[in-house]
């Protein structure tokens, strides 16, 4: 709902950003986040997500843009047999924005694969395409009602949200909703805080090493980020930020074809988003 940039790629979302008004043609997004090492099965366990966005504005209310998101999934070994893939995935694609005074609609369509797949592009199919998307209805000046649709909880799913928007004082906002919330606060002019709460999952369809059998990797998970945003000019920003991975779940297959499912405990992560516009 708030398109929050916590992580990157909301499910691609970030394609959208929030920004439709800024009187800059162009933006663009860099992030990166780290886990804290930990031990699964026996073994390091420390996954790693990083994007990078480029956005452009068609017309006062409506973007389009392009992005890729990669992360390192870590896939554990289980009881002594690798997963099919190395769980190097990525998300490479586009997206759609438009808002009206009523109402929001985004779209976005990616290749989700192993990056196997990406040095290979003929072997990618239809099937390897991600598709998302939202509309929004605002009720009045606090609540809005919105249709998901996307993989966010590891599975494509169609799904309703929520938002109240609360402003308490003229320094802090509060957004209460599903699947997102969060609190920000401005501390200087130039320098605000955010708390926020959200999904981070995905669905990716993988390659072995030999690009013969093709499976799926599904990851749910949530993010519970604290974040420092200093903007030093108008036309760039930093934010530096730490959370909390929660509820994670892996899904996936194994070498011997067998399914796997790895439910990694809570961790800390730490990351970086640079925003610019020119």
């Amino acid at each position: 709902m708030m398109g929050v940039a916590l992580v990157g790629f909301v499910g691609l979302m970030a394609v959208a950003p929030q920004d439709t008004h800024s009187d800059k043609a162009w933006s663009m997004q860099w992030t990166y986040n780290q886990n804290r090492e930990q031990s699964v099965a026996g073994e390091s366990y420390r996954p790693t997500q990083s994007s990078f966005t480029l956005q452009r504005r068609l017309a006062e209310s409506t973007l389009a843009g392009a992005g890729h998101e990669y992360r390192a999934l870590d896939l554990p070994v289980v009881q002594g047999v690798p997963a099919d893939s190395n769980g190097h995935v990525h998300q490479l694609g586009v997206g759609w924005r438009a808002d009206t005074q009523q109402r929001r609609y985004e779209l976005t369509a990616a290749f989700a694969v192993s990056s196997n797949a990406l040095k290979h592009p003929s072997d990618l199919e239809a099937e390897d395409v991600r598709l998302a998307g939202l509309v929004e209805q605002r009720l009045g000046e606090s609540w809005r009602v919105a249709l998901h649709a996307d993989d966010r909880f590891g599975r494509f799913r169609l799904y309703p949200g929520f938002e109240l928007f609360l402003q308490p004082t003229p320094a802090h906002e509060v957004r209460v909703g599903f699947p997102e919330s969060s609190w920000r606060w401005q501390l200087a002019p130039r320098l605000q805080s955010e708390f926020a709460v959200s999904p981070d999952g995905g669905r990716w369809r993988v390659r072995d090493p030999s690009l013969e059998r093709h499976s799926i990797v599904r990851l749910s998970s949530w993010r519970a980020i604290l974040s420092l945003h200093w903007q030093p000019f108008d036309t760039l920003g930093v934010k530096a930020q730490v959370g909390r991975v929660l509820d994670t779940t892996l899904r996936y297959q194994l070498r011997d074809g067998s399914e796997a499912r790895v439910d990694p405990s809570d961790a800390t992560f730490f990351g970086v988003v640079v925003n610019a516009r020119i």
